[in-house]
């Protein structure tokens, strides 16, 4: 008789399983979350001051700026201003492909080595 036969053939009875509420786990997760990822569209200059407001409020933006492909002076202006605040703050940025950057606040460094399987 193989392992999973033995599994198949022992019963289990409802009596033995306990029902757990798990609401109020769920609450308390919630509420004690002190930072966040916050996604960014980014399409101008005009959402670079929020980007350092939610940065300076200790979240982490992930900032879509591939919509700025075509306009690379708007593009080179905006990462240097948020290189700026990060240097400034000891916080960290770094591209993720073409399209995204992100941006972490004060203590919060992004390790640019890829995890890999083992070889």
């Amino acid at each position: 008789m193989g392992f999973l036969d033995k599994l198949k053939s022992k019963k289990i009875e409802v009596e033995d399983y306990e029902e757990l509420d798990l609401s109020q786990y769920e609450a308390e997760v919630g509420e004690k979350a002190t930072m966040f990822i916050k996604v960014a569209e980014v399409t101008g200059l005009a959402e670079v001051p929020r980007i350092k407001k939610e940065i300076h409020d200790g979240n982490i933006v992930v900032a879509d700026v591939g919509f700025l492909k075509h306009d690379k002076l708007t593009l080179d202006r905006i990462l240097k201003d948020l290189r700026q605040l990060t240097d400034e703050i000891n916080g960290d940025i770094v591209g993720l492909g073409d399209d995204y950057v992100i941006i972490t606040p004060t203590g919060i460094k992004i390790d640019r080595n890829k995890i890999r399987g083992s070889r």
